[in-house]
């Protein structure tokens, strides 16, 4: 995993054309069924616009950002200077102040399942595999503390471009994660999927196949209303330097 400053910017962006399609609704996405046929390199819009960046002046990366109040934010994220996951409050003007690092955690993201619980997902080193993999537990309201933390089996299996889970709960309360894995070839990651079998998000079925592929990383839904899916990803670090790193928008009915 790279590692760099944390950055912020604002940003309005049309979808790419042809826009990646995540599921809009609540049964499963349908698996692709030769993925040699759908591989393509990420597509920008010339419509899109991004606002200058501001360094928020602490290294980290894959952060998930959390609303608890009207002019305040969490935010958590990876840190090798840290040790661990950074939790930190925020102002509106992102002046934030660490609250706690959490030990071995790395890319975590947090819902709040259909059966009401706060639950957080996150990739873990198993001591036991040494592998590391997709790991779920509660997470305190403060989001200082985890408890019942257990792996659901989804494993790197050795891959380097592997992780980040982004989860989103269903409108029937059961919870999708997506995360990213390897493909074939240089700058080729994929988006693979799971759904749970119920809505307390502990147990989890592979969706099969792909729900995106040709290089696209770092998923996560900013908005799964019904009708109007809204996510954004970022083009394979592994094009650097010959090519820049893009941000992606993508939307879904």
């Amino acid at each position: 995993m790279a590692t760099g400053l944390l950055l912020l910017a604002g940003c309005q962006a049309s979808p790419p054309t042809p826009p990646p399609s995540p599921p809009g609704d609540t049964t499963a996405p349908a698996p692709v069924e030769d993925p040699a046929e759908v591989d393509s390199a990420p597509v920008g819009s010339e419509a899109s616009t991004l606002s200058e960046f501001t360094s928020l002046g602490t290294e980290g990366v894959s952060p998930h950002l959390e609303r608890v109040g009207d002019d305040a934010f969490r935010l958590s994220y990876s840190s090798i200077t840290a040790g661990g996951l950074v939790v930190a409050e925020c102002t509106s003007e992102f002046a934030c102040e660490t609250s706690t690092v959490l030990d071995r955690m790395a890319d975590l993201t947090v819902v709040t399942t259909g059966s009401g619980d706060r639950r957080g997902y996150w990739v873990e080193m198993n001591p036991t595999t040494q592998n590391k993999e997709i790991y779920t537990g509660i997470i305190s309201v403060d989001g200082t503390t985890v408890s019942g933390g257990v792996s659901l089996g989804f494993s790197d299996e050795g891959q380097m471009g592997w992780g980040v889970p982004d989860a989103v709960v269903l409108d029937d309360g059961r919870v999708r994660l997506y995360w990213v894995v390897s493909g074939e070839g240089r700058a080729a990651e994929r988006i693979v999927s799971a759904t749970s079998t119920d809505s307390t998000g502990t147990e989890f079925v592979d969706d099969g196949g792909f729900r995106f592929t040709g290089g696209y990383v770092d998923f996560e839904f900013l908005d799964s209303t019904d009708g109007e899916w809204v996510a954004v990803m970022s083009s394979s670090p592994e094009s650097l330097p010959d090519s820049p790193q893009g941000l992606f928008i993508a939307t879904s009915t």
